[in-house]
């Protein structure tokens, strides 16, 4: 294996390796699998640690692939990312509902998500969108879960912003945004009908979380008006948190026994 010679590409290379693996791994396996000598992959995990690239556990004392690192590997490594992984989970739940499912990423400096893994039914009126489409957070159901979830202080900066009224049921008041936030909390997930686009869609979605519990993307189904039904609210809503679950369990190994994925 030939050995990186600059600081820029090595902690590429250690970061490029995390998402590979998609589990925490300790400093001296880490420095064997890439290459490098053991001290200078500790210090580049420590500098990566500082601004989110990767995250440490202490009390296991392994180094995974921090909130920041998620995103970086998701847009821009490609095969063997995050999006790779995550893909045949969310075409599992796309083929259990029969509807367009989506994992979606948070970008915390503009409060928007980007589509980052979108999978088609099997029922053939159904909805497509574009894989790094970006929208705000504060309508429809790939959003909501996300601001949710947020930090309070998080939540009082955004709602201080000027919100877009994109149809007639967008919520833009802070007020009613804030008792559905609370709402949202309660249930584990959210819903939405008709925010981003006028009769269109109905939504259930739920937060995805980091390793450290943070919230960092959502999962949602999108199910056109006419055919969705108020009473498959309970059964899709615990179905759509299941798999937000699974998602979340690729990002944080303990998650993965409440899940119960593998």
């Amino acid at each position: 294996m030939a050995v990186p010679s600059s600081p820029v590409v090595k902690a590429f290379t250690i970061l490029r390796r995390l998402a590979e693996r998609g589990e925490p791994v300790g400093v001296q396996q880490l420095a064997d699998e890439t290459g490098l000598n053991v001290s200078t992959v500790h210090r580049l995990l420590q500098l990566m640690a500082q601004d989110g690239m990767v995250a440490y556990d202490a009390e296991a004392r392994v180094y995974g692939i921090g909130v920041e690192g998620i995103r970086f590997a998701t847009q821009v490594l490609g095969s063997g990312s995050l999006t790779d992984r995550v893909r045949p989970i969310i075409a599992e739940l796309a083929a259990q509902l029969g509807e367009t499912c989506a994992f979606t990423l948070y970008e915390p400096k503009t409060f928007t998500k980007v589509m980052a893994v979108v999978e088609r039914g099997p029922h053939p009126l159904g909805y497509d969108f574009a894989v790094g489409t970006r929208d705000g957070i504060h309508a429809g159901a790939s959003g909501k879960p996300i601001l949710a979830f947020l930090p309070d202080a998080e939540i009082e900066r955004f709602l201080r912003k000027p919100l877009p009224r994109l149809t007639e049921h967008t919520l833009v008041d802070a007020d009613q945004l804030r008792r559905q936030i609370r709402l949202i909390r309660k249930r584990g997930y959210a819903t939405s009908r008709s925010e981003r686009v006028q009769g269109a869609a109905t939504g259930i979605g739920a937060p995805v979380f980091g390793p450290k519990g943070e919230v960092v993307g959502s999962v949602v189904v999108t199910i056109p008006s006419f055919r969705w039904r108020n009473d498959r609210l309970d059964r899709t809503a615990a179905t759509v948190m299941h798999y937000a679950r699974r998602v979340s369990g690729l990002l944080d190994p303990r998650l993965r026994r409440q899940a119960g994925g593998g």
